[in-house]
Protein backbone atom coordinates (compact mmCIF):
# COMPACT_ATOMS: atom_id res chain seq x y z
CA UNK A 1 0.00 0.00 0.00
CA UNK A 2 1.48 3.30 -1.03
CA UNK A 3 1.21 6.03 1.56
CA UNK A 4 1.12 9.65 0.45
CA UNK A 5 0.50 13.13 1.78
CA UNK A 6 2.83 15.94 2.72
CA UNK A 7 2.70 18.95 4.97
CA UNK A 8 1.82 22.17 3.17
CA UNK A 9 5.19 23.75 3.66
CA UNK A 10 8.76 23.28 2.55
CA UNK A 11 9.19 20.51 5.11
CA UNK A 12 7.27 18.72 7.87
CA UNK A 13 7.90 20.18 11.35
CA UNK A 14 9.80 18.23 13.96
CA UNK A 15 7.81 16.73 16.80
CA UNK A 16 8.62 19.47 19.29
CA UNK A 17 7.35 22.14 16.89
CA UNK A 18 4.23 20.12 16.13
CA UNK A 19 3.58 19.57 19.86
CA UNK A 20 3.89 23.30 20.47
CA UNK A 21 1.45 23.93 17.62
CA UNK A 22 -1.10 21.53 19.11
CA UNK A 23 -0.78 23.18 22.51
CA UNK A 24 -1.29 26.65 20.97
CA UNK A 25 -4.35 25.52 19.02
CA UNK A 26 -5.87 23.48 21.85
CA UNK A 27 -8.04 26.21 23.47
CA UNK A 28 -9.74 26.90 20.12
CA UNK A 29 -10.53 23.29 19.19
CA UNK A 30 -13.95 21.67 19.29
CA UNK A 31 -14.62 19.19 22.16
CA UNK A 32 -14.00 16.16 19.91
CA UNK A 33 -10.80 17.63 18.50
CA UNK A 34 -9.65 18.37 22.04
CA UNK A 35 -10.10 14.70 22.95
CA UNK A 36 -8.01 13.69 19.96
CA UNK A 37 -5.36 16.35 20.61
CA UNK A 38 -5.07 15.45 24.28
CA UNK A 39 -4.45 11.79 23.41
CA UNK A 40 -1.86 12.75 20.78
CA UNK A 41 0.00 14.86 23.33
CA UNK A 42 -0.20 12.17 26.02
CA UNK A 43 0.72 9.19 23.82
CA UNK A 44 2.94 10.31 20.92
CA UNK A 45 4.47 6.83 20.56
CA UNK A 46 1.02 5.38 19.85
CA UNK A 47 0.59 7.83 16.98
CA UNK A 48 3.90 6.64 15.53
CA UNK A 49 3.25 2.92 15.91
CA UNK A 50 -0.47 2.38 15.47
CA UNK A 51 -3.02 2.93 12.73
CA UNK A 52 -5.31 5.94 12.61
CA UNK A 53 -8.27 3.72 13.55
CA UNK A 54 -6.43 2.33 16.56
CA UNK A 55 -5.37 5.79 17.77
CA UNK A 56 -8.91 7.13 17.31
CA UNK A 57 -10.36 4.21 19.27
CA UNK A 58 -7.96 4.78 22.14
CA UNK A 59 -8.71 8.51 22.10
CA UNK A 60 -12.44 7.81 22.14
CA UNK A 61 -13.19 9.60 18.88
CA UNK A 62 -14.20 8.68 15.33
CA UNK A 63 -11.32 8.13 12.85
CA UNK A 64 -12.54 11.12 10.83
CA UNK A 65 -11.79 13.28 13.87
CA UNK A 66 -8.11 12.41 13.53
CA UNK A 67 -8.23 13.55 9.91
CA UNK A 68 -9.93 16.80 10.94
CA UNK A 69 -7.27 17.38 13.58
CA UNK A 70 -4.56 16.97 10.94
CA UNK A 71 -6.36 19.44 8.65
CA UNK A 72 -6.84 21.88 11.54
CA UNK A 73 -3.07 21.86 12.02
CA UNK A 74 -2.54 22.59 8.31
CA UNK A 75 -1.53 19.09 7.20
CA UNK A 76 -2.76 17.63 3.93
CA UNK A 77 -3.84 14.43 5.66
CA UNK A 78 -3.30 12.09 8.58
CA UNK A 79 -0.26 10.36 7.05
CA UNK A 80 1.60 13.66 6.84
CA UNK A 81 0.51 14.53 10.38
CA UNK A 82 1.81 11.19 11.72
CA UNK A 83 5.22 11.44 10.04
CA UNK A 84 6.89 13.71 12.68
CA UNK A 85 5.90 11.19 15.35
CA UNK A 86 7.39 8.34 13.35
CA UNK A 87 10.53 10.30 12.59
CA UNK A 88 10.99 11.04 16.30
CA UNK A 89 10.70 7.34 17.09
CA UNK A 90 13.14 6.41 14.30
CA UNK A 91 15.69 8.94 15.57
CA UNK A 92 15.94 7.25 18.95
CA UNK A 93 19.05 5.11 19.53
CA UNK A 94 18.59 1.80 17.74
CA UNK A 95 21.79 0.09 18.83
CA UNK A 96 21.08 -3.50 19.76
CA UNK A 97 23.30 -3.33 22.84
CA UNK A 98 21.29 -0.40 24.22
CA UNK A 99 18.04 -2.31 23.82
CA UNK A 100 19.64 -5.45 25.27
CA UNK A 101 20.80 -3.54 28.37
CA UNK A 102 17.25 -2.35 28.85
CA UNK A 103 16.03 -5.94 28.67
CA UNK A 104 18.67 -7.03 31.18
CA UNK A 105 17.60 -4.30 33.59
CA UNK A 106 14.01 -5.46 33.36
CA UNK A 107 15.09 -9.03 34.01
CA UNK A 108 17.08 -7.99 37.06
CA UNK A 109 14.01 -6.15 38.33
CA UNK A 110 11.99 -9.36 37.91
CA UNK A 111 9.55 -7.82 35.43
CA UNK A 112 8.83 -11.15 33.75
CA UNK A 113 5.06 -10.74 33.87
CA UNK A 114 5.20 -7.20 32.45
CA UNK A 115 7.71 -8.22 29.78
CA UNK A 116 5.56 -11.16 28.73
CA UNK A 117 2.51 -8.90 28.51
CA UNK A 118 4.37 -6.34 26.43
CA UNK A 119 5.68 -9.02 24.05
CA UNK A 120 2.18 -10.48 23.64
CA UNK A 121 0.45 -7.14 23.22
CA UNK A 122 2.94 -5.64 20.77
CA UNK A 123 2.95 -8.77 18.60
CA UNK A 124 -0.84 -8.72 18.48
CA UNK A 125 -1.08 -4.99 17.78
CA UNK A 126 1.65 -5.16 15.12
CA UNK A 127 -0.43 -7.62 13.11
CA UNK A 128 -3.72 -5.83 13.76
CA UNK A 129 -2.40 -2.39 12.84
CA UNK A 130 -0.54 -3.60 9.75
CA UNK A 131 -3.63 -5.28 8.33
CA UNK A 132 -5.84 -2.35 9.33
CA UNK A 133 -3.64 -0.15 7.12
CA UNK A 134 -3.60 -2.65 4.23
CA UNK A 135 -6.38 -2.70 1.65
CA UNK A 136 -7.43 -5.94 -0.10
CA UNK A 137 -7.04 -4.11 -3.40
CA UNK A 138 -3.36 -3.51 -2.61
CA UNK A 139 -2.89 -7.24 -2.00
CA UNK A 140 -4.65 -8.07 -5.25
CA UNK A 141 -2.42 -5.60 -7.09
CA UNK A 142 0.81 -7.03 -5.67
CA UNK A 143 -0.38 -10.57 -6.44
CA UNK A 144 -1.01 -9.48 -10.05
CA UNK A 145 2.51 -8.03 -10.28
CA UNK A 146 4.12 -11.14 -8.80
CA UNK A 147 2.04 -13.56 -10.86
CA UNK A 148 2.89 -11.70 -14.06
CA UNK A 149 6.63 -11.50 -13.40
CA UNK A 150 9.06 -13.63 -15.37
CA UNK A 151 11.01 -14.24 -12.18
CA UNK A 152 10.49 -13.11 -8.58
CA UNK A 153 13.68 -12.09 -6.79
CA UNK A 154 13.43 -11.98 -3.01
CA UNK A 155 15.87 -10.11 -0.78
CA UNK A 156 15.87 -9.74 2.98
CA UNK A 157 19.21 -9.65 4.72
CA UNK A 158 20.29 -10.22 8.30
CA UNK A 159 17.29 -9.97 10.68
CA UNK A 160 14.82 -9.94 7.74
CA UNK A 161 16.25 -13.08 6.13
CA UNK A 162 13.66 -15.43 7.74
CA UNK A 163 10.81 -13.49 6.10
CA UNK A 164 12.51 -13.57 2.69
CA UNK A 165 13.33 -17.26 3.04
CA UNK A 166 9.75 -18.13 3.99
CA UNK A 167 8.36 -16.41 0.89
CA UNK A 168 10.93 -18.12 -1.33
CA UNK A 169 10.32 -21.53 0.24
CA UNK A 170 6.52 -21.26 0.09
CA UNK A 171 6.47 -20.04 -3.53
CA UNK A 172 8.84 -22.79 -4.63
CA UNK A 173 6.14 -25.26 -3.60
CA UNK A 174 3.98 -24.24 -6.56
CA UNK A 175 6.30 -22.58 -9.12
CA UNK A 176 10.00 -22.42 -9.91
CA UNK A 177 10.35 -18.74 -10.82
CA UNK A 178 11.51 -17.50 -7.40
CA UNK A 179 15.14 -16.52 -6.80
CA UNK A 180 16.39 -15.99 -3.23
CA UNK A 181 19.03 -13.26 -3.26
CA UNK A 182 21.83 -14.23 -0.88
CA UNK A 183 25.27 -12.91 -0.04
CA UNK A 184 27.06 -16.12 0.95
CA UNK A 185 30.66 -16.40 -0.28
CA UNK A 186 30.39 -12.89 -1.72
CA UNK A 187 27.79 -13.90 -4.31
CA UNK A 188 25.32 -11.06 -3.74
CA UNK A 189 25.92 -9.48 -7.15
CA UNK A 190 25.79 -12.91 -8.81
CA UNK A 191 22.29 -13.49 -7.40
CA UNK A 192 21.05 -10.36 -9.16
CA UNK A 193 22.81 -10.95 -12.48
CA UNK A 194 19.68 -12.05 -14.36
CA UNK A 195 17.40 -9.32 -12.95
CA UNK A 196 15.76 -7.32 -15.73
CA UNK A 197 12.55 -5.88 -17.20
CA UNK A 198 9.58 -8.15 -16.67
CA UNK A 199 10.92 -9.37 -13.31
CA UNK A 200 9.84 -8.39 -9.81
CA UNK A 201 11.90 -7.83 -6.67
CA UNK A 202 10.41 -8.28 -3.21
CA UNK A 203 12.62 -6.27 -0.83
CA UNK A 204 12.20 -6.64 2.94
CA UNK A 205 14.06 -4.35 5.31
CA UNK A 206 13.78 -2.46 8.61
CA UNK A 207 15.84 0.28 10.20
CA UNK A 208 18.84 -0.05 10.36
CA UNK A 209 18.62 -0.95 6.67
CA UNK A 210 21.11 -3.44 5.26
CA UNK A 211 23.14 -1.94 2.44
CA UNK A 212 22.69 -4.94 0.11
CA UNK A 213 18.89 -4.80 0.35
CA UNK A 214 18.82 -1.12 -0.59
CA UNK A 215 21.26 -1.71 -3.45
CA UNK A 216 19.12 -4.58 -4.75
CA UNK A 217 15.99 -2.39 -4.76
CA UNK A 218 17.78 0.40 -6.60
CA UNK A 219 19.26 -2.00 -9.12
CA UNK A 220 15.81 -3.44 -9.77
CA UNK A 221 14.40 0.03 -10.39
CA UNK A 222 17.31 0.88 -12.67
CA UNK A 223 16.74 -2.16 -14.92
CA UNK A 224 12.96 -1.73 -15.06
CA UNK A 225 11.91 -4.50 -12.68
CA UNK A 226 8.89 -3.99 -10.40
CA UNK A 227 9.88 -3.38 -6.77
CA UNK A 228 7.64 -4.48 -3.88
CA UNK A 229 8.87 -3.00 -0.60
CA UNK A 230 7.95 -4.43 2.80
CA UNK A 231 9.44 -1.99 5.27
CA UNK A 232 8.84 0.09 8.40
CA UNK A 233 8.38 3.63 7.06
CA UNK A 234 7.17 5.57 4.09
CA UNK A 235 10.57 7.29 4.08
CA UNK A 236 12.50 4.02 4.11
CA UNK A 237 15.19 3.91 1.39
CA UNK A 238 13.38 0.88 -0.03
CA UNK A 239 10.31 2.91 -0.99
CA UNK A 240 12.00 5.16 -3.56
CA UNK A 241 10.83 3.98 -6.96
CA UNK A 242 8.85 1.03 -5.55
CA UNK A 243 5.67 0.05 -7.38
CA UNK A 244 4.08 -1.34 -4.22
CA UNK A 245 4.90 -0.22 -0.66
CA UNK A 246 3.69 -2.05 2.44
CA UNK A 247 4.54 -0.40 5.75
CA UNK A 248 4.44 -2.87 8.63
CA UNK A 249 4.42 -2.26 12.37
CA UNK A 250 7.46 -3.77 14.08
CA UNK A 251 7.43 -2.61 17.70
CA UNK A 252 8.65 -5.06 20.31
CA UNK A 253 10.47 -5.31 23.64
CA UNK A 254 13.46 -7.25 22.30
CA UNK A 255 16.66 -5.85 20.79
CA UNK A 256 15.53 -6.78 17.26
CA UNK A 257 12.49 -5.21 15.63
CA UNK A 258 9.57 -7.62 15.53
CA UNK A 259 9.12 -9.68 12.35
CA UNK A 260 5.66 -10.97 13.25
CA UNK A 261 3.63 -8.55 11.12
CA UNK A 262 6.03 -8.75 8.18
CA UNK A 263 5.82 -12.53 8.17
CA UNK A 264 2.03 -12.43 8.42
CA UNK A 265 1.87 -10.02 5.48
CA UNK A 266 4.19 -12.13 3.34
CA UNK A 267 2.13 -15.23 4.19
CA UNK A 268 -0.83 -13.30 2.79
CA UNK A 269 1.09 -12.56 -0.41
CA UNK A 270 1.57 -16.31 -0.84
CA UNK A 271 -2.11 -17.00 -0.17
CA UNK A 272 -3.18 -14.45 -2.80
CA UNK A 273 -0.75 -15.96 -5.30
CA UNK A 274 -2.10 -19.47 -4.76
CA UNK A 275 -5.68 -18.21 -5.01
CA UNK A 276 -4.79 -16.44 -8.25
CA UNK A 277 -2.92 -19.48 -9.60
CA UNK A 278 -6.00 -21.71 -9.49
CA UNK A 279 -5.72 -25.25 -10.85
CA UNK A 280 -2.18 -24.75 -12.11
CA UNK A 281 -0.97 -23.86 -8.61
CA UNK A 282 -2.91 -26.75 -7.09
CA UNK A 283 -1.42 -29.27 -9.50
CA UNK A 284 2.08 -27.89 -8.89
CA UNK A 285 1.56 -28.24 -5.13
CA UNK A 286 0.38 -31.82 -5.63
CA UNK A 287 3.51 -32.63 -7.65
CA UNK A 288 5.69 -31.12 -4.94
CA UNK A 289 3.97 -33.18 -2.28
CA UNK A 290 4.51 -36.38 -4.27
CA UNK A 291 8.17 -35.48 -4.75
CA UNK A 292 8.63 -34.95 -1.00
CA UNK A 293 6.84 -38.22 -0.25
CA UNK A 294 9.22 -40.05 -2.63
CA UNK A 295 12.14 -38.70 -0.61
CA UNK A 296 10.44 -39.66 2.67
CA UNK A 297 10.94 -36.12 3.96
CA UNK A 298 8.34 -36.09 6.73
CA UNK A 299 8.17 -38.13 9.91
CA UNK A 300 5.39 -40.71 10.14
CA UNK A 301 4.17 -42.35 13.31
CA UNK A 302 4.61 -45.78 11.72
CA UNK A 303 8.35 -45.11 11.59
CA UNK A 304 8.62 -44.70 15.38
CA UNK A 305 10.85 -47.34 16.83
CA UNK A 306 11.69 -48.74 13.42
CA UNK A 307 14.74 -48.36 11.23
CA UNK A 308 18.30 -47.91 12.36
Amino acid sequence: MTHSGRHRGPASPDLSALTAGIEDAFPHLSPQLKLAARYVLDAPQDVALHSMRAVAARAGVHPSTMVRLAKELDFSGYSAFREPFRESLRSRPTHYAVRARHLHARGAAREAVALFGEARDTATSNIRDTFADTEPAALEAVAETLAGANRIYVVGMRKCYPVAFYFHYACRMFHDRTVLVEAGAGTFADSLRGLGPGDALLAIGFDPYTRETVRAARQAEAVGAAVIAVTDSVVSPLTAGARHVFVVANAGPSFFRSLVAALALVETFVAFLVARGGRVAIEALSQTERHLENFDVYWHESARGGGT
